[in-house]
């Protein structure tokens, strides 16, 4: 079957860098195994992914997805783009995801977003060319840059596990902006991974 994730090892002198900043990571972590996180090279997938992804359950996302890929082998531009959002929708995408990914797939296939280009753009810039297509907000464009742009710098604080692995973190019912606000500068380039850190804490409560 075709690997559409791949997983990476973080280094562990990464994660004690991390643990440096925030020592109180320490007491939630299992530091003794290795520290794998999954990523989708493939920018595309990455985007569909991302959008499937919205307010779903991991196990409705891995339904949805295996479907799409059973029925689309290729899962290249040109296979989707000529779909129906009528047959995206029998495999379980709502009209809204549906119609963006048809958006998204034309637009790439027009030149109008090119993802390679994107590599070396600035998280900014980015954000400034996707947020243009409607219901590809946030939360999505820092799933894209997290996991097929592989920023460092990338604290999503509008998704729930994030806000959750949070409040376990700091023993808090609320995190207030403010505190986000200084947590994200105290951590810079170490963000994306404390993000996923905070998702491993989650997924143990």
């Amino acid at each position: 079957m075709r690997k559409f994730f791949v997983y990476k090892t973080i280094p562990l002198e990464q994660i004690n860098q991390l643990v440096n900043i925030e020592p109180k990571l320490a007491h939630l972590l299992d530091l003794s195994k290795p520290f794998t996180v999954r990523i989708m090279p493939n920018h595309y997938h990455c985007i569909i992914h991302s959008i499937i992804s919205q307010q779903l359950t991991s196990a409705a996302v891995d339904s949805i997805w295996h479907k799409l890929v059973f029925n689309f082998p290729k899962m290249d531009e040109h296979s989707i783009a000529k779909s129906s959002i009528e047959q995206l929708n029998t495999i379980g995408l709502s009209p809204q995801k549906a119609s963006l990914i048809k958006k998204i797939t034309y637009a790439i296939i027009d030149k109008k977003i090119n993802l390679k280009k994107m590599e070396k753009m600035d998280n900014q810039a980015i954000h400034d060319v996707l947020i243009e297509y409607k219901y590809l907000g946030e939360w999505t464009i820092a799933m894209i840059l997290i996991f097929t742009y592989f920023r460092t710098d990338i604290l999503p604080i509008t998704d729930f596990g994030i806000r959750k692995g949070l409040c376990k973190l700091y023993q808090q019912e609320k995190i207030s902006d403010v505190f986000i606000d200084k947590l994200r500068e105290r951590l810079g380039n170490y963000a994306t991974l404390f993000s996923f850190c905070l998702w491993r804490i989650n997924q143990n409560v």
